[in-house]
């Protein structure tokens, strides 16, 4: 591993760097726009009357949603901070960024990615639950 204070010249250029930045803030404007479907969703009268713990269930999904947004919102502010960040470098023309920079924007990409990736996975819980439990017409 290289030095943290080492610069790296060969490393993305800016650009790459603002596309996954755009990449990452596009990925979570449709997480959000998927939990206020799931929201309303959960929040309807669809579900079959007598549906042994439904309103339980439905609690602890509409909890676990709202520990998704709080998480969403740090993440766009994290995001927000980078992106100014990279836009000051770009400003000031610098070609090269030390290997903390870099090392920033994997650690941030990563949790964009955990966080997508347990929406995703919490999405077909919710799913899978709910598509039982549907009046049918």
């Amino acid at each position: 591993m290289k030095d943290n204070n080492e610069a790296f010249s060969t490393a993305p250029k800016i650009e790459k760097l603002h596309w996954h930045i755009q990449h990452w803030k596009s990925d979570l404007q449709f997480m959000e726009n998927e939990t206020s479907f799931i929201h309303q969703l959960l929040n309807s009268d669809i579900f079959k009357p007598n549906t042994p713990n439904l309103f339980e269930r439905i609690q602890k999904y509409l909890t676990r949603l709202g520990e998704f947004e709080a998480r969403k919102s740090k993440l766009r502010q994290l995001i927000s901070k980078h992106e100014n960040h990279l836009g000051g470098l770009a400003q000031f023309r610098k070609e090269t960024f030390d290997a903390t920079f870099y090392h920033k924007h994997d650690d941030l990409e990563m949790e964009v990615l955990d966080c997508t990736d347990d929406f995703k996975t919490l999405k077909a819980e919710i799913y899978n639950y709910v598509s039982g439990t549907i009046k049918k017409a």
